[in-house]
């Protein structure tokens, strides 16, 4: 095992819901951790469980973010890698984190809403789209998408958690 540098970073992996985000953050913890990197991972749903948040309002939603936010602000400064997945679409939380973490890099997996649909693993969009559930990012709950993110990865169906992955390391020098 490599060991690695004393450089740490926030990786916010970030999209709706079936974008992938856990599964390619998970392979980023893994690659980093193999790596000699320390890191730790946080999920937005098991950080919900953690900080028994059940609030999916808009306000709700920015709250929990920002909490996500300074969680990994402070692990960063004990100096830890943490790769954060998170929705969390709000322009004033990844605004913040620019402002407040030095080493923080933003990835947006990107798909189409149909492809976000396909995925639907939660039946959280058939439910939204059908007036069974409300406030679902992307549906009836508007969100603001990232607009400076450092990495964008489009997937049209095609891009698969492997590819993901080898592009943040190419990107990041990791």
């Amino acid at each position: 095992m490599a060991f690695a540098s004393n450089k740490c970073h926030v990786f916010w992996v970030t999209g709706l819901a079936g974008a992938g985000k856990t599964t390619v953050g998970k392979m980023l913890y893994q690659y980093l951790k193999d790596n000699g990197y320390p890191v730790v991972f946080l999920d937005g749903d098991e950080m919900r469980e953690v900080l028994k948040n059940s609030d999916y309002s808009r306000e709700g939603r920015k709250k929990l973010a920002f909490q996500y936010a300074r969680l990994g602000q402070w692990l960063y400064k004990q100096g830890f890698n943490v790769v954060t997945c998170t929705v969390s679409m709000y322009d004033e939380v990844r605004a913040w984190n620019r402002e407040n973490i030095t080493d923080y890099k933003e990835i947006y997996l990107e798909l189409p809403q149909e492809e976000l649909i396909k995925r639907d693993k939660k039946g959280m969009y058939s439910a939204a789209l059908t007036g069974k559930q409300d406030e679902v990012c992307g549906i009836n709950l508007k969100i603001e998408l990232p607009k400076n993110p450092d990495l964008v990865i489009s997937n049209y169906g095609s891009v698969t958690p492997e590819i993901a992955m080898q592009r943040i390391i190419n990107e990041f020098n990791l």
